[in-house]
C-alpha cells in the first residue's frame, strides 16, 4: 500500500512538472501572435495609379491617376502590436484628380498618415491599413474635408496593397453655393479604391 501511495505522488509531481513547462514555453508564443516586425527603410515609397475616391452619397467619382506617398519606417526591425504604425508618410505627391462632370479637382494630404499591419500574416498576405488619412477636396466652387482610415490587404512577397474598403467621412460642412447642386454634404461616406506598390517595406510576424 505504502509502495502505491509513493507511486501514485510521483506521477502526480511528474504530471504538475509536464503541465508547467507546456505553460512556460508556450505563453511566450502566444503572446507573438499579435506582434509584427517592419524592415527596411529607412526611406519607404508608395506608388498609386488610377486611385479613386468615391462620394457615396452625391455619387461622384474622382480618377487621381497617379497618388504617390514618400516617408519612413520608424523603428525599423522593432517588433510592434498589430495596428501600430508600420511607416510615416511625410510627403505625398499626387498628379490631378478629375471628374467627368466637375473636371479637375485637388486632393490635398493632410498630416502625416500612416500605414499599419493589422493581422497575422498567411502565406505572403497580412490585413493593413492607412491610418490617419485626412485631406483637403477642393471640386470647383467647393470645399471640404474628409478623414478617416483605408483597410486592405498587404502581399509581402510583390510589395502591393491593395484597398478593400474605408471609412472615410466628409467631415465638416462644405462651403461653395455649388456644394448642394453637387450633392456633397457634411457625414457623407467616401470609399477610396487602388493599389499601390510600396518600396521599400517587407514585414515579418513577430
Amino acid at each position: 500500500m505504502k509502495n502505491l501511495v509513493s507511486r501514485a505522488l510521483t506521477a502526480l509531481a511528474a504530471g504538475a512538472l509536464a503541465i508547467a513547462i507546456v505553460v512556460a514555453t508556450s505563453s511566450p508564443a502566444q503572446a507573438d501572435v499579435d506582434a509584427y516586425t517592419p524592415h527596411g527603410g529607412p526611406v519607404v515609397d508608395l506608388s498609386g495609379d488610377y486611385v479613386d475616391f468615391t462620394f457615396v452619397e452625391a455619387g461622384q467619382t474622382f480618377i487621381c491617376e497617379n497618388f504617390d506617398m514618400s516617408g519612413t519606417i520608424p523603428n525599423a526591425g522593432a517588433s510592434r502590436l498589430f495596428g501600430a504604425p508600420a511607416t510615416t508618410w511625410s510627403q505625398v505627391v499626387h498628379g490631378g484628380c478629375t471628374n467627368p462632370i466637375i473636371g479637375d479637382s485637388t486632393f490635398d494630404p493632410i498630416g502625416a498618415w500612416q500605414f499599419a499591419i493589422t493581422g497575422p500574416e498567411v502565406g505572403s498576405v497580412s490585413p493593413a491599413a492607412f491610418t490617419n488619412v485626412a485631406l483637403f477636396v477642393q471640386a470647383a466652387d467647393c470645399a471640404f474635408n474628409i478623414a478617416g482610415e483605408v483597410s486592405g490587404v498587404f502581399d509581402d512577397a510583390t510589395g502591393v496593397f491593395t484597398s478593400t474598403g474605408s471609412s472615410l467621412v466628409v467631415t465638416d460642412t462644405p462651403t461653395g453655393f455649388i456644394c448642394p447642386i453637387l450633392g456633397f454634404e457634411q457625414g457623407h461616406t467616401v470609399s477610396m479604391s487602388g493599389s499601390w506598390t510600396i518600396t521599400g517595406l517587407t514585414i515579418t510576424n513577430p
